[in-house]
């Protein structure tokens, strides 16, 4: 415990970080924000009014922060340490035994709880928060159309539905019921959808008889066909999903292209934790290294151009593991390695 807690000096250095990757994680996901906010001016109408903009945006900033959570603490690091680094609290760390390897240890510290609350709110919390607001935001602007929907098929029917908040709930279901030579039986139509324990109930159902030309409806019924929890696999977004899920889908997924879009997911967020521990060490090594005479402001923005940077050639490489023969787990280390080069040639140019 206390190898990773450490004594004052360790804790006050810890403290100083930590507080600064909250605050500049403030900053950028408000900046995300009122951007989002901005974007979906636009599409503004009678079903989607500003209040509707303003819940999908802030449903919208989990997963942006988690996105956006290794440039966050690369910053924050900068930021911590460079303060230090002004007031003497740096020197006196080293005046007092603290070597520079102690009071980059002292920065990781916080950097690895931030992540950890990230992988946990990643795997239990983000995924169906994000796929409930992107859902409700393209229903309301109705975007979803046949086009856009599920489809689903069993034996005995062909399904389709509008959309899919989360996987306990569908609405604007369509079934299509087949005979024994597999031809159109009857048609059920229903408002919606709930899974309620390991059954489905249709909600507002009605109920057309191809053969006789019948309808009939009825305010609920069990729904036996309805979809198990490997068949929301096709249909939430891969970003949306859980570590285990993805790695859960990867080898039962057919299509090379998705199972592409499964394996870039999982890689950037297995390896999220390498790149960012990677990140702060690059950080600690502008304050120690070349960048150590520069102020606040400047690291600052040395910060926020490498994150930019970085980020920009980490879709790109992301983008080409799609679209060329560059495997999704190439594509992912290509960055780290960017990175970990960077962090190398930064503490090389400090010992000279």
């Amino acid at each position: 415990m206390n190898l990773f807690l450490g004594d004052l000096i360790d804790k006050n250095i810890s403290m100083r970080v930590l507080s600064s990757i909250c605050v500049v994680g403030l900053a950028i996901i408000s900046l995300d924000f009122i951007f989002t906010i901005l974007s979906e001016l636009s599409d503004l109408s009678e079903n989607y009014g500003l209040t509707d903009a303003l819940l999908y945006s802030i449903f919208s900033l989990p997963y942006s922060a988690y996105d956006f959570l290794s440039y966050i603490c690369l910053i924050g690091v900068l930021v911590a340490l460079g303060s230090l680094s002004e007031e003497g609290e740096i020197t006196a760390a080293r005046v007092l035994g603290k070597s520079d390897i102690n009071i980059i240890w002292a920065s990781i510290k916080p950097v690895i709880l931030v992540l950890i609350v990230g992988a946990l709110s990643s795997q239990f919390f983000i995924p169906g928060l994000s796929q409930n607001s992107e859902e409700t935001r393209l229903l309301k602007q109705n975007r979803i159309s046949l086009e856009d929907g599920y489809w689903l098929a069993s034996d005995s029917s062909v399904s389709y539905f509008k959309s899919a908040p989360n996987s306990n709930s569908i609405q604007d279901v369509i079934i299509y019921r087949l005979n024994d030579s597999h031809q159109l039986k009857e048609i059920t139509t229903a408002e919606e959808a709930n899974k309620i324990g390991n059954s489905w109930s249709l909600l507002n159902l009605e109920i057309f008889d191809v053969d006789s030309g019948a309808k009939k409806s009825l305010r609920e019924m069990e729904w036996a066909e309805g979809p198990q929890k490997e068949d929301f696999n096709l249909i939430l977004s891969p970003k949306y999903f859980s570590l285990t899920n993805l790695y859960k889908n990867v080898n039962e997924e057919q299509s090379q292209y998705r199972q592409n879009v499964l394996l870039l997911e999982f890689w950037r967020k297995a390896l999220q934790p390498i790149f960012s521990i990677l990140l702060a060490i690059l950080a600690a090594s502008f304050i120690f290294g070349p960048a150590r005479d520069q102020k606040i402001g400047q690291r600052v923005l040395t910060g926020i151009i490498l994150a930019f940077s970085l980020s920009i050639s980490q879709r790109l490489f992301e983008s080409m593991a799609l679209v060329s023969f560059l495997s999704p787990l190439v594509s992912v280390m290509i960055p780290i390695f960017i990175v970990l080069g960077l962090t190398v040639l930064a503490w090389k140019v400090k010992s000279f």
